[in-house]
């Protein structure tokens, strides 16, 4: 008999090399005990691949508690960064110093004096100098080189950049080398053996200089440079991701920049934030804001994570090349792009599928509605997504799956966090692919590209409802008479449009939907095309397409008062995610299921640096506060928040994170980078910047 496509697809990606070992996939995914693990270490001796299990293990990271508090700085941590070893932790701070912490004593081992005049923001160990060599950059715009043993005068200053200078990147494949990334949207690369002059021209060819122009965005405002981070496999590769071996290094700043944008590998974007090119112009003003903060490569290099400021944390898959798959001829099939608004689409799924079969699948079906009936959002979609996922979903009928689809855009729509208008049209799209001529999912659909802000499309849409639908046409009127309003946060349910009552009840910039000549809908045209998949567009950021196929994301953190948040994977086998939070907390996730498992208080104020250590179960966290703490899984018994209490922390911060958006709309941080960037006079101790 013919094989199907899908057990071709199987069979053809089962006979890939792994980057990682398949046993080691194994205890990255199973729930093993550490006891069992210790003991199959014991009689299989197979130590490396079991250690890195044991390190991220969940019983481990349920005990986390302070071990040390390393106190030595007088102004807020914003950077932390561990030796190869990890035997050393280096620490960059507002006071202007780098303080070199030994990890087995927790006492201060160096004070450098950097001669940074303003907040420093990244520290770097450069690799192949045995720690004897460290880069910091800082808000002065200044890169500077501190050699040991690390006295005032041994320092080198550079300034290459002409904005503040945000992350240092490294890789032990190439050492004596170290690249900056910088506001002024220039990635500079240097080379110990032939270092710039400070105006960023050196004598020698290709050793140092700009090596990346991130170009500009498509306002025509300049791309800043907020994080980076190199592939701890193949280093060569870098959010956006370049191919270092096609890279040329531009010894003058000024060719670097009059050359353009440099075209990277691979670009990625969480779909709601990219496909908007038929979203109203506020709409797309309010996404280029939510910029990433952080950037970072699993251990084995095949997947990237990266957090954004007002928004979440997202999961994406390295090297998205397409899949090709061979019929019995040996002949390849041609291959079909799968629609733009399927980017993402199981972003809230677990990443392995439940093994449930159609009774287990209704259960859950059944308290998800019953969580939607008692307004508990959150609760409602854990259930349905779990349906969603689950193995015996294809033993549902296709009505049962349309309904299923059908309720998680209704929970979504009630809750419309970040990105959740954009899952509640997936599902409604998934819905009417199994149904058509569903009135109801149809009217759910336009709802959700409305409060996506959506314009063109849902006028579009609701013009073809009243065509499909006339007795109905009253159900879409809000789009014709003016009246629909698109506002952040406004809250689209119970199958009515929210309406502009009054000019007093809503500021006409809020409520004003503003579209952009090209993307107005023709009223004048009555054919309608089968579907409306046209609508999901994005531009090409530097003649690349956009990786928008987010493999997952994680909600509970607030991301809006700085801009140096970090997220990291947790573990050698990247088990855990887990981020800082405007909340003073580390939020640690289970990386397969997004589920919020964690959440230690690490700061009186904002938690920004997380930095796992690189062999121990340690985690390195400072933020606001003077003091970097240490956490170690020493406690005697899980000392986690219940699951009520997490689940209250993930709401309020999503409240906090959405009120303080539409409160500021970004014109206090712009105020506070003034005030900071501002005067001559630097010698006092720089206060906190939030921007």
């Amino acid at each position: 008999m013919a094989e199907s496509y899908s057990q071709k697809v199987t069979k053809m990606e089962a006979s890939r090399p792994r980057a990682r070992p398949d046993r080691y996939w194994k205890y990255s995914h199973t729930p093993v005990g550490l006891s069992r693990l210790l003991q199959e270490r014991e009689v299989r001796g197979n130590a490396r691949v079991i250690n890195a299990a044991c390190q991220g293990h969940g019983s481990l990271v349920r005990r986390l508690q302070c071990e040390a508090v390393l106190d030595g700085h007088k102004g807020c941590v914003n950077t932390l960064q561990w030796n190869e070893n990890g035997k050393l932790l280096a620490s960059g701070s507002d006071d202007h110093k780098v303080i070199i912490w030994s990890y087995d004593q927790h006492k201060k081992q160096q004070v450098i004096e950097s001669g940074h005049h303003l907040n420093i923001f990244a520290v770097c160990f450069v690799p192949g100098t045995d720690d004897h060599v460290l880069a910091s950059g800082a808000m002065d715009n200044d890169v500077r080189i501190h050699y040991a043993p690390f006295r005032e005068d041994s320092s080198k200053v550079f300034r290459v950049h002409g904005d503040r200078v945000k992350d240092i990147g490294s890789s032990w494949a190439v050492p004596k080398v170290f690249w900056t990334a910088a506001e002024d949207g220039l990635v500079y690369q240097f080379d110990l053996r032939a270092l710039p002059k400070t105006r960023g021209q050196c004598e020698t060819p290709d050793a140092s200089g700009v090596l990346i122009n991130l170009g500009k965005d498509r306002n025509g405002r300049v791309l800043r440079g907020m994080g980076m981070t190199t592939h701890p496999i193949r280093w060569i590769q870098r959010k956006l991701m370049y191919d270092r071996r096609m890279l040329r290094v531009q010894q003058h700043i000024s060719a670097a920049r009059s050359a353009g944008a440099t075209s990277p590998v691979e670009v990625f974007a969480p779909p709601h934030l990219h496909l908007d090119t038929f979203c109203d112009n506020k709409a797309q003003r309010f996404h280029d804001k939510s910029h990433g903060t952080s950037i970072q490569f699993s251990s084995d290099g095949t997947e990237i994570l990266a957090n954004y400021h007002n928004d979440h944390i997202y999961l994406f898959k390295v090297g998205s090349e397409e899949t090709v798959v061979f019929n019995k001829d040996n002949k390849s099939e041609p291959h079909i792009q799968p629609m733009a608004w399927l980017n993402g689409a199981h972003m809230d799924e677990p990443e392995l599928p439940l093994d449930l079969h159609l009774e287990g699948v209704e259960m859950l079906h059944e308290q998800g509605k019953e969580a939607f009936a008692e307004n508990q959002y959150t609760r409602a979609l854990k259930s349905l997504n779990l349906a969603c996922g689950a193995r015996g979903v294809v033993e549902m009928t296709a009505t049962q799956r349309k309904e299923l689809h059908h309720d998680c855009a209704r929970a979504y729509l009630e809750r419309l966090w970040n990105a959740d208008s954009y899952l509640a049209a997936v599902h409604c799209k998934k819905a009417l692919e199994l149904d058509p001529n569903d009135r109801e999912v149809e009217l759910t659909y336009i709802m959700a590209l409305n409060a996506g802000k959506r314009q063109p499309q849902a006028k579009w849409q609701a013009r073809r409802y009243k065509e499909k639908y006339p007795d109905h046409e009253a159900d879409v009127l809000p789009f014709f008479n003016g009246t629909v309003s698109a506002n952040r946060g406004g809250r689209t349910s119970h199958r009515t449009f929210q309406l502009s009552l009054s000019s007093d009840e809503d500021d006409s910039s809020d409520s004003d939907v503003e579209i952009s000549h090209d993307n107005q809908v023709d009223d004048s045209d009555n054919d309608f095309p089968g579907d409306d998949d046209g609508f999901w567009e994005g531009n090409l950021v530097n003649s690349t397409l956009v990786n928008c196929d987010v493999i997952r994301r994680y909600i509970g953190y607030c991301n809006v008062q700085t801009d140096i948040k970090e997220a990291a994977f947790f573990g050698k086998n990247d088990a855990y995610i887990i981020a800082g939070s405007d909340d003073g907390r580390a939020l640690v996730w289970d990386k397969a299921t997004g589920e919020l498992v964690n959440a230690i208080e690490a700061d009186a104020d904002i938690v920004n640096c997380v930095q796992p250590h690189p062999f121990d179960a340690c985690l390195a966290t400072s933020g606001i506060e003077n003091v970097i703490r240490l956490w170690s899984p020493t406690s005697g018994k899980e000392n986690t928040p219940t699951d009520s209490e997490l689940d209250d922390i993930l709401t309020k911060n999503q409240s906090q994170m959405n009120d303080i958006a539409v409160s500021f709309e970004g014109a206090m941080h712009n105020m506070v980078r003034l005030v900071f960037q501002s005067g001559v006079d630097h010698e006092a101790i720089q206060e906190c910047a939030t921007s």
